[in-house]
């Protein structure tokens, strides 16, 4: 196992981080071995040593995921279906080390890597930064090389949308218990606001995968564009500076229990989540002007966004929706989702979707977004309530896009 390199920003908590990676791979290579299995690879914050722990009664707390490919000669449906209950597994077993986390493991074929990996934010990252823990350790020169301004400005546009959609999650969890779910939301605020000066960065062809440069590229980029700086709050930047600080050093920004009754810290986040949407707002609306070369306001340019995939791009995209190993989390109406075909594609029905219920929210929690145009699903089943709504797009998105 290769485990020799930065974890995370505070030394301290390093080899305790370090035994949970090995139980992780210890518990995948008790179900799977070569030749099935070719690479085990870390991706996300960890492997860029910027993973974020929080120390709490009976060990640490990772914040985010501890998120794992797992690279295979075949990965087709048997293990997709399989792998999607395994990480659940793994985090049970890693609380007998006191530590708190949530795993995932993604299986990638090896084909991917070789044929199929284009430009893009997730395999930038992964073959710049993801680190191999077992098996071929070369296994990320498979993926061809690129610069980080071939980055798709859609793919850029497309990190907007899927925070969008975590957040209408993260708010309608801050009802569940248990009561640390709160933490799990108050750290979600810290991505949203680095994911955000991501994307922007990436749209202009600058792409930073680390969190603590991200503040200072992004202050040259307003700089150097007026009209990114209109669209956005004055004190965006000093957000952005706060969190990349808290990001790094959780325990002074993030602290558990928080200081405050769990009931008002709810609220807060309830509040913070319906307020960040005109931000979200802000970005989304630049991007896609520039992307669509169009002025508007965001509900066109959502519309036209729409409009955008060619009938090539729609009809190869529902084929794909078609044959999703896993089982579909709601109903779908395959007559609906022919029809549905004639306008645009899965993904930005859903991105659309998603960027809609999370703009009604901070008008009012209450009142749904006009859905029913955009979402595949068989008629009595479609959400008629806005927390309905809510859920639905997060089950759809999660099962036709986040775990594709």
């Amino acid at each position: 196992m290769n485990l020799a390199f930065p974890l995370c920003c505070e030394p301290r908590h390093e080899d305790q981080v370090r035994d949970a990676l090995g139980a992780c791979i210890g518990f995948l290579l008790e179900r799977l071995s070569p030749p099935a299995l070719v690479a085990v690879v870390l991706t996300g914050s960890f492997a860029r040593g910027e993973g974020s722990v929080l120390p709490v009664r009976g060990g640490l707390r990772v914040l985010g995921d501890l998120e794992f490919f797992v690279v295979l000669t075949d990965a087709r449906g048997r293990l997709h279906r399989a792998m999607a209950g395994w990480g659940a597994e793994a985090g049970r077993r890693l609380r007998a080390l006191g530590v708190q986390a949530e795993v995932e493991f993604g299986p990638i074929d090896l084909r991917f890597l070789r044929r199929r990996a284009r430009p893009s934010i997730f395999v930038y990252d992964l073959r710049q930064h993801g680190k191999v823990l077992w098996g071929r350790r070369d296994v990320l020169q498979e993926i061809p090389a690129f610069a980080a301004e071939e980055i798709p400005r859609e793919d850029a546009l497309r990190l907007v949308f899927n925070r969008s959609i975590e957040q209408l999650e993260a708010y309608d969890a801050l009802d569940r218990p248990p009561g640390e779910r709160l933490l799990d939301t108050a750290y979600r605020q810290l991505k949203l606001t680095l994911d955000l000066a991501g994307s922007a960065l990436a749209f202009a062809g600058l792409h930073s995968p680390l969190y603590r440069r991200r503040p200072s590229a992004f202050a040259r980029l307003v700089a150097e564009t007026p009209s990114l700086a209109a669209r956005l709050p004055a004190d965006f930047g000093r957000a952005l500076a706060d969190a990349a600080r808290a990001k790094a050093e959780p325990a002074a920004s993030l602290p558990w229990p928080p200081p405050r009754p769990l009931a008002e810290e709810r609220e807060r986040l309830r509040a913070h989540i319906a307020g960040a949407a005109a931000v979200v707002a802000g970005f989304l609306a630049w991007e896609l002007e520039r992307l669509l070369g169009l002025t508007g306001d965001l509900a066109g340019l959502l519309d036209a966004y729409l409009a955008r995939p060619s009938a090539a791009r729609r009809l190869r995209d529902w084929a794909k929706f078609a044959v999703n190993p896993l089982p579909a989390p709601l109903p779908v109406s395959h007559l609906r989702a022919a029809r549905l075909a004639l306008r645009s594609t899965p993904r930005a029905l859903l991105d659309v979707a998603g960027a809609r219920a999370y703009l009604a929210l901070s008008r009012s929690p209450g009142t749904p977004a006009a859905l029913d145009a955009l979402l595949p699903l068989a008629g009595r089943h479609r959400p008629r309530d806005a927390a309905a709504q809510r859920q639905a797009v997060v089950a759809l998105w999660r099962w036709g896009v986040r775990n594709r």
